[in-house]
């Protein structure tokens, strides 16, 4: 589920009425990552505490995955080699179920796992790494599985190992969404008068492919769906509405007269594991875009793992927002800390209890670490996150001894539009050198370059893998300002867009190098850019940055950033 994928965030087609009341009782925040761009490294993230790069688990696992990765060689045709993933989450890490449950809590896994191997047939019967092995006492599903066979019941298409374990089949009809929500309740239910608390990760499959669906809910959405939005795929909205829905069947039975001191002592996170797919899609319309953020799944900018996080506790001033980053490696430490726990391990997140009493807490450098070629999903890569400065290292695309780096001021560009790398040198050396130091400490493998590579352009072409995403894109191939100088004598302003090479205006974000004392830019919606300017206060002449902001697909976002285009306004 991306950050846009709701109402709640903003979304004008996907409609989230119960994610809107958690937060409305609750904390919403901005600014929250996954811990990689994709399921299986942030879900042991989660159970861990510890950075997919330590784990060494930085991919979603898939049946190349191995037990003891490492970085390969790069074959003769690759700048750079390829990273192996880890195909389980080590049963000698103490997960939070675990400790919660020597805590004294009763501990239930309901839904998705995918911290197990799978073998070639996408199947297992490999148990060793199922849920029920890493602390949780009752468990459905809770195996290899990314995603369920069917969304509607009776759950299974037939192949052997494909199916949703200890969940018997239901009536004909019956939702895969809404039924866990029964069995989560039924299972609370079993638990919560035996004087002992209780710990259940509720992980949905949905909204995981395959994308199935719910009939009942698609004429709505049909009928709604804007044909130029991003957001237009109508089996997908009803998906989601259908999780809204589960969750509201939660916050019911909660909210039940009888429930009233459960409810007062329990705790409530809602997110996600990765950001929503761009590439993917059903009948000609993707299955979602993270507008106005860039990128999506397995993608290293903000769309692949900025992720929506709701939580309702109740020290938490309800209808509040929160704009401090925080990752899912502090959810571990913030569950125990709220339950009176001390971890017995070393932790790579932090307690966010502060944040959520309503205090402010100190900033922490965020890290993704996602070393893997995507083919144009994504080049082998890893940023750093520090306050509102994001820094991009990807791994030799500079050459066979230097990396290419991209720089984005996020409080000014969100969008990740316009790359700074080349205007803030001192910048791209000091959060280099925080993100060094921590691939040093985690021991995270880093991909090997090709000293022996052909090729002649850097960064190097990227190519689709994929042939959904080879389809003619609407990426410019240049891009110019009409124009680049001019020296105003009065006050005013004026309306800038970029222009491709047949002249037509491009979606547009513009930042303030220098002048920023007598120069204002407005990013509108549009994406035009307003330049205004006062000539009273002018000390020196001002330089406008301009980037790209357009596109929805993968082969128009995912590839490498555009610009920046300057202006000067003398």
């Amino acid at each position: 589920m991306g950050w846009a994928d709701s109402s709640t965030y903003g979304s004008e087609y996907y409609q989230t009425p119960n994610l809107t009341r958690l937060a409305e009782e609750g904390m919403l925040f901005t600014d929250a990552y996954a811990a990689a761009p994709l399921c299986s490294p942030t879900r042991a993230s989660i159970m861990s505490g510890l950075h997919p790069a330590r784990l060494r688990m930085t991919q979603a696992i898939v049946p190349s995955a191995v037990s003891d990765p490492k970085a390969l060689p790069p074959r003769k045709n690759e700048y750079v080699g390829r990273v192996q993933n880890r195909d389980h989450m080590d049963l000698d890490i103490t997960t939070l179920a675990e400790a919660l449950k020597l805590g004294g809590y009763h501990t239930a896994h309901i839904g998705k796992w995918h911290l197990g191997p799978i073998d070639r047939e996408w199947s297992s019967e490999d148990h060793t790494y199922n849920a029920e092995h890493q602390g949780f006492d009752f468990v459905i599903g809770g195996a290899h599985l990314p995603g369920p066979p069917d969304y509607y019941s009776p759950y299974s298409d037939g192949r052997p190992g494909y199916t949703i374990r200890n969940l018997e089949p239901g009536p004909e009809g019956e939702y895969l969404n809404e039924r866990l929500a029964e069995e989560s309740i039924k299972w609370i239910s079993s638990v919560k008068d035996s004087g002992k608390p209780f710990y259940l990760n509720f992980w949905h499959y949905a909204i995981h492919g395959p994308v199935v669906a719910k009939k009942d809910l698609l004429p709505k959405y049909i009928e709604s769906r804007d044909p130029d939005a991003g957001q237009r795929c109508p089996e997908f909205a009803t998906m989601i509405e259908s999780m809204d829905t589960s969750i509201g069947m939660l916050l019911d039975w909660l909210d039940r007269p009888e429930n009233a001191e459960l409810k007062a002592n329990t705790f409530i996170l809602l997110s996600s594991d990765n950001g929503a797919v761009i590439h993917n899609e059903v009948n000609g319309n993707p299955w979602s875009a993270n507008r106005p953020l860039r990128g999506g799944k397995a993608n290293i900018y903000e769309g692949g793992s900025r992720v929506p996080w709701i939580v309702r506790w109740r020290d938490t001033p309800a209808g509040t927002e929160c704009n401090t980053p925080v990752v899912s490696t502090d959810i571990y430490p913030t569950v125990l800390d709220l339950a009176g726990l001390e971890p017995n391990t070393e932790l790579d997140g932090r307690s966010i209890a502060p944040l959520l009493n309503g205090e402010s807490q100190k900033t922490e450098p965020v890290f993704v670490h996602f070393p893997h070629d995507m083919g144009m999903l994504n080049a082998a890569s890893s940023f750093v996150r520090d306050d509102g400065w994001k820094l991009i290292r990807y791994y030799w695309a500079a050459g066979p001894d230097h990396h290419h780096y991209e720089l984005f001021n996020l409080r000014d560009d969100p969008q990740e539009a316009v790359n700074l790398a080349g205007h803030y040198p001192g910048k791209v050396r000091a959060l280099d050198a925080l993100l060094e130091a921590f691939l040093q400490e985690t021991g995270a493998l880093t991909p090997l370059p090709n000293p022996d590579y052909a090729g002649t352009e850097f960064p190097p072409p990227r190519k689709s893998r994929n042939s959904t995403l080879s389809k003619a894109s609407r990426r410019p191939e240049t891009l110019k300002l009409a124009l680049e100088k001019f020296q105003p004598l009065e006050n005013g302003s004026r309306i800038i867009q970029l222009m491709d090479e047949k002249g037509v205006k491009r979606k547009s974000t513009a930042v303030i190098y220098k002048g920023a004392d007598w120069i204002s830019v407005e990013n509108r919606p549009d994406g035009s850019v307003k330049v205004s300017w006062d000539v009273a206060k002018k000390n020196g002449p001002a330089e406008i940055l301009f980037g790209w902001c357009g596109g929805s697909t993968a082969t128009e976002v995912d590839d490498w950033t555009l610009g920046p285009y300057k202006m000067v306004i003398q």
